[in-house]
């Protein structure tokens, strides 16, 4: 029986420009990504909110995939939006506009039929709608959260708390640096599992990700790909392959296990740069997916 997991996290329109090009209200979001990503290994319910403006048309690609999206609520409205514009390298994107509209009164509830979800990624929503979350998900096997910047500046209170009930949280390096104060990223990663995580993985961007845990620690580099078209959501689509996957295995808490996962979601987010929002993610095989995988991994050979 395929194992089921939730998604929960924001459903937008972005707006990104980049050396590529520009290309105007995309889907976008971390529960856009995420979840389809997430859908190549377990069967996925997605929860998030949107606006009027949302149309059958934006749910088209998740039911292409499977997604369960009867946790998506529809409010009168406008769906979030996101404007950013990226340097030459794809290492900054600059927001010009963010917009919650809908989003703001977000106050999910899970519905009775994902009850028997036992495995869940929280995108970088606000903490304590991630603590409701993780209330509502009582006698879960695997709690993964995300979390950026804003959230740890304006409410780091509330993220400790995340930190304290959550499996596997992930930042990025400077949040790592944030939430600690420590420089280097290892000194880093123990200082956030003495804040009560589990389980921590530091996303560096082109350079791959990084593991550590009282399991012990690996980094593994990204999948090279030549041809870049954007960076947006690449973390999202990461973190829902990897949370997929382990949710998929017996037993997800070994380090063989988690390497394995890391390297699902450094393929799936290789895919994921191909294209501009969830296009590659939506046109993928097992078959494409296990190629890349393997191509990957015997790279990693001597």
């Amino acid at each position: 029986m395929q194992k089921e997991i939730l998604v929960v996290g924001t459903l937008g329109f972005d707006t990104v420009t980049n050396c590529r090009g520009r290309v105007d209200m995309v889907l976008g979001g971390s529960a856009s990504y995420a979840s389809v990503a997430a859908s190549y290994f377990a069967r996925t319910h997605l929860i998030s909110i949107v606006g009027t403006d949302f149309s059958n048309g934006h749910f088209a690609p998740f039911k292409k995939r499977g997604v369960d999206t009867q946790g998506v609520k529809v409010e009168e409205g406008k769906t979030f939006f996101w404007a950013a514009e990226y340097d030459k390298d794809f290492k900054n994107a600059y927001t010009k506009v963010t917009d919650l509209n809908v989003f703001a009164n977000f106050k999910p509830r899970i519905l009775s039929s994902h009850k028997k979800c036992k495995y869940a990624f929280l995108g970088n929503i606000d903490p304590e709608i991630q603590l409701s979350l993780i209330k509502q998900m009582d006698g879960a096997k695997l709690i993964t959260c995300d979390t950026m910047n804003y959230w740890i500046n304006s409410n780091k209170k509330a993220v400790k708390k995340v930190i304290k009930n959550t499996d596997i949280l992930f930042v990025n390096e400077s949040e790592a640096r944030m939430l600690t104060g420590e420089y280097n990223l290892i000194k880093a990663g123990k200082d956030i599992l003495k804040l009560g995580a589990k389980h921590v993985i530091i996303k560096l961007g082109p350079n791959g990700a990084m593991f550590i845990s009282p399991l012990g620690m690996a980094q593994l580099p990204p999948f090279l790909v030549e041809n870049i078209y954007d960076t947006t959501g690449a973390g999202d689509t990461f973190g829902g392959a990897f949370t997929g996957y382990l949710a998929s295995l017996p037993k997800w808490n070994t380090l063989y296990a988690i390497k394995n996962a890391m390297a699902v979601g450094g393929v799936m987010a290789s895919f994921g740069i191909e294209s501009f929002s969830i296009n590659k993610l939506l046109e993928l095989s097992q078959t494409k997916i296990n190629s890349r995988l393997n191509k990957y991994k015997n790279g990693l050979r001597f």
